[in-house]
């Protein structure tokens, strides 16, 4: 046998040894699909963990819906104190910040040229009286010589249009001292109401118009918040609803508050509605211009059951919940009555007192699932 050949039936069994081992190999590894391969075990499912905080427990409890607003207060009796002469200011006796009473004096108009109308006015009444009663005696006096005859009718006709005449005159007269008189008080502009000067516009020596601008007085006695409300909130409202206000610079104290006006159209651009609600608690330190927060309460209802609205669960069978039973996580049909507190709070029907449910947006959770609850640190 040649060399050669004894080389080439060396490499032949070589072959049919490594072709051998790779058959026993592949048969023989775990897993595989030979008589003697077994199947490997499932891994257990892993046990969810949930800590309290994730966790709500159902127990009976009472709702309230309330609408939030915010605002500015305002008083609610202002007006800006307006001269109804015409004239130069003598004096001006208060200022910003005074506290003054209905009828007060707040300013004086000087008074010369207003005095002397009313004398010429009076001198022109007086003249027009004495003709009165001339014409008057006069007409007397040819009423009785016409009933015998001595007067003729047309010189009593003359008479009597005469005295009528002259009472007309004594009328327009007393009209036009009747109006220097009034003029000559208006040099006295009097507070109308009890209140506050909120700014002093004219000084003393100005010249004023009819209706310049004196001063700005302010009733700070009632207060009222001017809000914009969004028209979801605002349907909820009526006039008379009683509202909790707390006020900057007042700390956390509340108001007592109730709606006394909404507007009946809503703001161009914003589309916000004006709401404004009367501050009902008296207090000496309110003001206009404060920043104020408050709400309403627009339902009520006790001894209801609700879960938070995150807690809500839907899939092809309707609303549900993932209540935790035994260690496992049990799906739970319910059935929403309505939202409360803005949305955050479903009442639910069909439910139990105690039951405890997932309240965490934990959107892989499923019935069946075994959870374990952590106790907190």
């Amino acid at each position: 046998m040649t060399a050669k050949r004894k080389l080439l039936l060396v490499l032949f069994a070589g072959a049919i040894v490594l072709a051998g081992g790779a058959f026993a190999w592949k048969n023989g590894k775990p897993g595989g699909n030979g008589p003697t391969g077994a199947a490997a075990p499932r891994p257990a499912e892993r046990t969810i963990e949930l800590i309290g905080a994730e966790l709500h427990t159902i127990k009976p409890r009472g709702l309230v819906d309330v609408v939030r607003f915010t605002g500015t207060t305002q008083p609610i009796d202002q007006t800006i104190v307006k001269a109804r002469v015409a004239g130069r200011l003598s004096e001006v006796l208060v200022r910003e910040g005074d506290r003054v009473t209905k009828g007060q004096v707040l300013a004086r108009f000087e008074t010369n040229e207003l005095q002397a109308r009313v004398n010429e006015r009076q001198s022109a009444v007086d003249a027009a009286r004495a003709d009165a009663r001339w014409t008057a005696r006069d007409l007397g006096d040819k009423e009785t010589l016409a009933k015998r005859n001595i007067v003729s009718q047309s010189a009593l006709d003359a008479a009597r249009a005469t005295a009528e005449n002259k009472a007309s005159m004594v009328s327009v007269g007393e009209a036009q001292l009747e109006i220097a008189q009034r003029n000559l008080a208006d040099t006295e502009v009097k507070a109308p109401f009890d209140g506050v000067v909120g700014e002093r516009i004219a000084n003393q020596g100005e010249s004023i118009p009819i209706d310049g601008k004196i001063l700005a007085l302010l009733d700070t006695s009632r207060v009222e918040v001017a809000a914009q409300m969004p028209a979801a909130d605002v349907v909820r409202l009526k006039i008379d609803q009683p509202a909790a206000v707390q006020l900057e610079g007042f700390g956390d104290r509340e108001f007592k508050g109730r709606i006394t006006r909404i507007s009946p159209t809503a703001q161009a651009g914003s589309r916000s509605i004006p709401v404004y609600v009367e501050i009902t608690d008296r207090h000496d330190a309110l003001r206009g211009g404060l920043f104020a927060t408050g709400t309403v309460t627009v339902a009520e209802k006790g001894h209801a059951l609700a879960v938070p609205a995150i807690a809500m669960r839907k899939d092809d069978d309707g609303p549900y919940v993932l209540a935790v039973e035994n260690g496992a996580l049990a799906r739970k049909p319910v059935g929403p009555v309505r939202t409360w507190s803005r949305g955050e709070l479903v009442e639910v029907k069909g439910l139990e007192s105690g039951m405890t449910v997932v309240a965490a947006p934990l959107p892989g959770l499923k019935a069946g699932q075994q959870v374990k609850v952590l106790e907190a640190r």
